[in-house]
């Protein structure tokens, strides 16, 4: 969905290995309607792909398993490269307040304020405008996918009622969870930390200190009560049977692997129907919008000019 795609995008940080930097600028990875991508850009967006697989440090630069992860990355930058420019004909443009308003809901979707996120974002050594500008380029993408694919996608009465009857608890009004979050490293064992935890070798709060990597981590991950507006489906979903005290199974939040403890639940007033609908449509629609996306992104790439040099 949009949100995995803008988190994955947003981890833009810097190589291990400064020295070579002045030497990738220079180099050319591709040429898309005479707009150049530098190796060095290309490998600052490979990043998070490099890191799961755990071929970050420079030593592994020319394996094939890099590679791969590169020419993958790229096609994306391609594509992204392509709507952009067709944005920019079309003057799609975005406003700083609706940039915000996005990494507010990015925020939630990790199980943070906004707040938290930005400091989270300075910690895991990323820059709070490097993300927004990723943001700007989702919303871009949304755009684009409203003005060329949106009509041909219809969410019948009958698929949103259905979603409802069978997602209320994501339609509380004022309803409350008091949680504590454990994020963890990309490349960290988490059935090994979940097996200490159910063994009773370790408790929540001495596992947050030791493997966690988000927010609130000498406070044992603690997040305090939060609406559940502001909670993500999927850690609404994961707290939505479990006891007060308990923790969840391994979750993804985003591109991340997390645990759940659960302190409390306060139920709240159901929104009708006629409240929501235009939100559940919303939902219902983007993973189609997603699919026609694609067949427009193909006509863009055929009607391109791409130099691919890597």
């Amino acid at each position: 969905m949009a949100f995995r795609f803008l988190i994955a995008l947003a981890a833009v940080v810097m190589f291990a290995a400064p020295v070579r930097a002045e030497l990738l600028v220079n180099k050319i990875a591709a040429v898309v309607n005479g707009e150049i991508v530098t190796l060095y850009d290309l490998k600052q967006l490979a990043i998070p792909e490099l890191k799961k697989a755990g071929v970050l440090d420079p030593k592994y630069a020319e394996s094939p398993k890099v590679k791969s992860i590169l020419n993958t990355v790229l096609e994306k930058v391609v594509a992204e490269k392509l709507f952009l420019q067709d944005a920019e004909r079309r003057g799609v443009t975005v406003e700083e307040s609706e940039i915000e308003n996005e990494l507010r809901k990015m925020a939630q979707q990790r199980g943070m304020t906004l707040e938290k996120a930005k400091e989270q974002i300075v910690n895991e050594g990323l820059t709070v405008e490097g993300v927004k500008e990723r943001v700007k380029v989702s919303i871009i993408r949304q755009r684009l996918l409203g003005m060329m694919v949106g009509r041909k996608v219809v969410i019948t009465k009958e698929e949103i009622q259905r979603f409802y009857e069978e997602h209320k608890a994501e339609f509380e009004a004022d309803g409350k969870v008091e949680v504590s979050l454990l994020i963890f490293d990309p490349v960290a064992d988490v059935t090994e930390v979940r097996n200490e935890l159910s063994a009773g070798k370790i408790s929540f709060e001495e596992a947050v200190q030791k493997y966690s990597v988000g927010p609130g981590k000498e406070q044992g991950g603690y997040l305090g009560e939060l609406g559940v507006k502001d909670v993500s489906p999927k850690m609404l979903a994961a707290v939505q049977e479990m006891k007060n005290g308990s923790v969840s199974d391994v979750v993804s939040l985003g591109s991340s692997k997390a645990l759940i403890k659960l302190h409390s639940r306060t139920k709240g007033s159901l929104r009708s129907l006629d409240e929501v609908a235009q939100e559940i449509e919303a939902k219902l629609r983007a993973p189609r919008l997603e699919a026609s996306f694609k067949e427009y992104a193909e006509k863009l790439r055929n009607n391109a000019v791409v130099d691919v040099r890597l």
